[in-house]
């Protein structure tokens, strides 16, 4: 099963430690924003020089993070969670990854560098190339809606990522929660939030340690 990841500002906190341009931290998010927005990034190189840079970053993340033992082994103590409680096999194994991604997120939007470079990002306007025609205006409303709500605060609430997590998955079939998957998943999400809190500084040096240069 192969999920777009989307915990941005992790990614705008990662790419923090190697630069302090906003085109570089903005550009490491723009595939999550791409996502979200139902946009597609053009691969031709045309980016200005840090966004694509930043892009760059962003896929190299994600390679390093996914194959940390910390990380999976967190992902697999919150889908056995889900599983104890009765979710289903789809939104339980999308929710055991996606969800250690937003809890983590949940604990670094409590670093004031990692807030400065997340809303310095979103204030530049950067040049980005799209594949289709309407890509830029789906991009430009959803920038509006971040650039609106700031730093993304309510990730710190177990119930704020349960509420993301039923709009994300809800619109695919395989993956769409029930009533009670919602339930399990709330619940298991307030459980392990701890767990996550304590385990990010772990993540984070391994991330920086494993990371190419």
């Amino acid at each position: 099963m192969l999920l777009d990841c989307v915990n941005f500002f992790g990614h705008a906190a990662v790419a923090s430690w190697s630069s302090t341009a906003p085109g570089v931290v903005l550009g490491a998010m723009l595939p999550d924003f791409a996502t979200m927005s139902g946009a597609r990034i053009a691969n031709d190189g045309a980016h200005g020089s840090d966004v694509a840079t930043g892009i760059a970053l962003h896929h190299a993340t994600d390679a390093t993070f996914h194959r940390l033992p910390v990380v999976t082994g967190l992902m697999r103590e919150l889908d056995a969670l889900l599983d104890d409680g009765g979710c289903a096999r789809g939104p339980r194994r999308a929710v055991a990854h996606i969800g250690v991604e937003l809890l983590l997120d949940g604990v670094l939007v409590d670093d004031p560098s990692y807030r400065e470079a997340y809303a310095r990002a979103l204030a530049h306007d950067a040049i980005v190339i799209w594949r289709e025609p309407d890509d830029p205006a789906r991009y430009a409303i959803l920038m509006s809606r971040l650039r609106a709500h700031g730093v993304p605060d309510d990730l710190r609430d177990p119930r704020s990522i349960t509420h993301r997590l039923a709009r994300m998955l809800g619109h695919r079939p395989l993956l769409a929660p029930s009533p009670h998957d919602l339930r399990v998943i709330g619940a298991a999400l307030v459980t392990y939030q701890a767990r996550v809190a304590v385990a990010a500084a772990t993540v984070m040096r391994a991330v920086r340690a494993t990371l190419p240069e």
